[in-house]
């Protein structure tokens, strides 16, 4: 079969091509050549932890790869037949984002009847990608509501600049049923993780109390707090996740703790962020609305959810499961929020 080519500058031109691309290559078990990775940031082609992505996603499909070295722009990526089982280490050996690894390898699983046992190693906590407390508290909810079997387990955070962050990964049985139907209007509570590492205690209290003084000026209650500052780790940092979470409602948003940058300051963001996604009243956060369209490509028959806006990365993820997939996605206004519905491929898994 002959690669697909896949335009890693296209829409956002970032990483988040080259994850679903790899994701969806391995599922439907289709050789791909990405081009022009990252080709418009300052700099361009891999970094190592765009690379761990390729070499986890390569090792557990049992493929090939071409051009997978830091800073290359141009990889080719031939899947193998899917294992029933995979067990090992995947380490970033920076702090790298253990997150975004996940992200590519958990759809996989699922799909591909992948039974995994992994230890991931890195970041926890990383700009511009989702906190480890987002995907334990937010995605993972979306795998089991899907009916797949997810256990996170966090053994220790990882903040820039030395990682070190290792989570445990297990997936079993993974067995998807049917579509689902996020579009919904239910109320639901707010929660608040507030967590800091070799720093004083006071610094996951005042990012919460920040937080919540401002949810509360907007009439958002928060039924419960959660403060995080006990643990190991090699560096020092922090973190504030605010989020609701129903069988048919998830959203949330973070903030990161920097040198310098107050804990009030942290607090805030976090709490500015969650409220501009209540207002649009949606059933799913606009960066979950990213990962779920890689996720229900893969899910015969019509899934549906509102989200708060459509992200350039949802844009761009659209276009590309279209490709690979073969999948349909419509989108269209409903109230102040968007209607996302995508019909899964109708091609059988790897």
């Amino acid at each position: 079969m002959q690669a697909i080519e896949i335009d890693g500058s296209a829409g956002e031109g970032g990483g988040q091509i080259l994850r679903t691309s790899l994701t969806l290559a391995a599922v439907f078990c289709k050789p791909i050549r990405i081009t022009r990775i990252r080709a418009g940031r300052k700099e361009p082609g891999l970094k190592p932890q765009h690379l761990q992505s390729v070499l986890a996603a390569t090792r557990i499909c049992e493929g090939k790869v071409r051009g997978a070295s830091v800073g290359s722009t141009e990889i080719e990526f031939l899947p193998g037949r899917l294992p029933k089982k995979f067990n090992g280490l995947l380490d970033t050996g920076t702090a790298g984002s253990i997150s975004l690894i996940a992200q590519t390898i958990l759809p996989i699983s699922i799909f591909g009847g992948v039974d995994l046992d992994v230890e991931i190693r890195g970041g926890t906590e990383v700009p511009n990608a989702p906190t480890i407390d987002y995907v334990i508290k937010l995605m993972i909810p979306v795998y089991r509501n899907l009916g797949a079997e997810v256990d996170l387990r966090l053994r220790r955070r990882g903040y820039y600049p030395k990682g070190g962050g290792s989570v445990i990964l297990r997936t079993s049985k993974p067995e998807i049923s049917n579509p689902i139907d996020f579009v919904s209007d239910e109320i639901a509570k707010s929660s608040i993780l507030s967590v800091s590492r070799q720093l004083p205690e006071h610094v996951a209290k005042r990012q919460a109390e920040s937080a919540q003084q401002l949810l509360g000026k907007g009439g958002i209650d928060v039924s419960s707090t959660e403060l995080d500052s006990a643990g190991d780790s090699l560096s020092p940092g922090s973190s504030i996740l605010i989020y609701q979470v129903t069988c048919s409602r998830f959203i949330g948003a973070s903030s990161l703790g920097q040198k310098g940058k107050k804990a009030e300051l942290v607090g805030e963001e976090a709490a500015e962020n969650f409220a501009k996604e209540l207002s649009y009243k949606p059933s799913v956060d606009s960066h979950l609305a990213d990962m779920l369209v890689t996720l229900l490509s893969c899910v015969p028959g019509k899934s549906q959810f509102k989200t708060s806006f459509l992200t350039s990365h949802f844009l761009t993820n659209c276009e590309v499961a279209k490709k690979l997939a073969g999948c349909d996605i419509q989108t269209q206004k409903s109230g102040e929020a968007f209607l996302v519905e995508i019909v899964g491929s109708p091609e059988k898994p790897n």
